[in-house]
Order: C-alpha cells, then structure tokens, then sequence
C-alpha cells in the first residue's frame, strides 16, 4: 500500500513505526493502525512492523549510506526530500561521553510538513507594519514551526525584511543540500544544523539580519543568545514547548526571558485550526 497514493497528502501528519508494534498514521487530526486495505480503528488488522523494517527505512533515508548521515542520526533524525523528517530512536553507542553512532534501531518517527499560507495573520496580525520579540508556546505537535514557516515568509516578501533561520534541526525551512524545502521567504537566509549560539554569532557578526527566527528554546545559553541579539538590535521570534501557560511559568527559560520578548503566545490547536491565549506583555517594571 502506497499512502502517498492513497491519503490526501495535506491532511497527512505523523507515520510511526515501532519493532513488533502496529503501525500508526496520525491523519486528518486522528489516530488511526495502517492495515492491508487501509486505515482503521481496528488494532488487530494493523500492520506489524518488525526491526528490519525499521532498519531498511533507515537505510533507505540515508540513500544506503548510514555513514554519510551518521551525524544526523546521533541527533536522532534524517530531514528527507521536501522537508520530510525521519525521527530515529535506537541504541546509542558512546565512547567517554561522547556518541559515536545509533544502531539496532527500534522506532522511527516520519513527520510531514506543512504550509498553511496566511495562518499567522489570524495569531500575529501586525508583526509586519510593527516588528516584535515574540514568544510562541504550544504543546508538542501545537503548529509552532508551521506558524514559524509563515511567519518568515510574511516578513520576508510582505515587510521586506532580511530574515534569518536558526533551523537547529532543519524543521522551518526543511532545506536539502542547502535548497529551502519551504517558501520561507526572498529575503530570508538560512543555517541548519548548528546551535544557536553559534548561528546567532554567525547572523550577526556577517548577514545583518533584521530579524532571527528559531525554534524551541530550551535553557540558559538559548535565552542569553536571544537577549544578546535583541540587544544588539535584531528582532527575534522564536518558540519554546510548554503544556500550558502556567507550566511554562516554572521552566528555568520563562524567568531568563523575563521582561525581554514583547510578546509570548501560547498556541492551542492542530492541523492549522490554532488559537492563541496572549500570557503577556513586555514588563521593564
């Protein structure tokens, strides 16, 4: 079975495989078992994944060459064709702390992109005419990087803003041998694979952006490098996970991010119907 042929693509999510466990297809805001003749509520006629085929997708993503991806996959994924992310869960091996590889793969996760072309109009109407350090926040799977994604493009081709992306795990832009899988936007640049610390450094010191977008803040380091360019007169927009408000309140970013972005969002919603609970204002008091 070809779901590619047999699912409407845009309402297509997650596929996840898992040894000796029924194959899942998150679809059209659903869960659902893969089966012979399709998708269904039925466990029992699901599809049973073993090892191997784990391993051969894994193969297969790193078009038989384990070894060229094998940075990519101790980060734990393989970003494919079109934007499309292969999530990786195995044995990691190490050598003094440090991971040298992942072997006996036991699940994958494959995460397909979407743009929703105006989504952010409705969340974040007037960043364009009015630039801000603002903050998204949504549980996993909430439409952040989507939201990113649009957001870039606006500023990009409707503000005219020289927009970078701090893609860390090359989620919002999707690039592939340096090419946007995305319409992130004309005027918008591109680092993939590094920290943020060192692409932030990079932006600033040699591609003078207005603005710096990125994903999932997480930490001490992350906020510093955040207030630095903000300091340093560069807009930033970025997101960060958190199950409600109330909990992100209690994680070690919120009070580092205290009184810097102008703006946190926090986002409900999937499959683009989102909306948004403002927690806050900018407070210098």
């Amino acid at each position: 079975m070809s779901l590619s042929e047999n699912l409407d693509s845009e309402k297509l999510w997650e596929v996840r495989m898992r040894a000796g466990r029924p194959v899942t297809v998150w679809y059209a805001g659903k869960g659902y078992f893969l089966t012979r003749s399709g998708l269904s509520d039925d466990a029992g006629a699901a599809i049973l994944c073993g090892a191997e085929d784990i391993r051969s997708c894994v193969i297969g993503a790193s078009e038989h060459s384990v070894y060229a991806y094998n940075d990519d996959i101790n980060r734990g994924f393989i970003t494919l064709q079109g934007g499309i992310r292969l999530g990786i869960c195995g044995e990691v091996v190490t050598d003094d702390g440090k991971i040298l590889t992942v072997k006996n793969y036991s699940s994958i996760n494959i995460r397909f992109p979407h743009e929703i072309p105006g989504i952010s109009k409705c969340i974040i109407p007037g960043i364009v005419s009015n630039l801000q350090n603002i903050l998204i926040l949504s549980p996993p799977g909430g439409g952040k990087t989507t939201l990113l994604r649009d957001l870039s493009r606006r500023l990009s081709d409707e503000g005219g803003y020289n927009v970078l992306i701090a893609d860390e795990r090359a989620e919002i832009a999707c690039c592939k041998g340096g090419v946007p899988g995305m319409d992130v936007g004309v005027h918008t640049d591109v680092i993939t694979g590094s920290n943020k610390t060192h692409a932030f450094e990079c932006a600033m010191r040699s591609v003078r952006p207005d603005v710096i977008i990125t994903d999932e803040l997480f930490g001490a380091a992350d906020a510093k490098i955040v207030k630095e360019a903000i300091g340093c007169g560069v807009a930033v927009v970025a997101s960060a996970h958190a199950s409600s408000p109330e909990s992100f309140a209690q994680r070690e970013i919120c009070g580092a991010l205290s009184g810097v972005m102008d703006r946190q969002c926090f986002i409900t919603g999937k499959s683009g119907k989102m909306t948004v609970t403002e927690i806050n204002y900018r407070s210098d008091g």
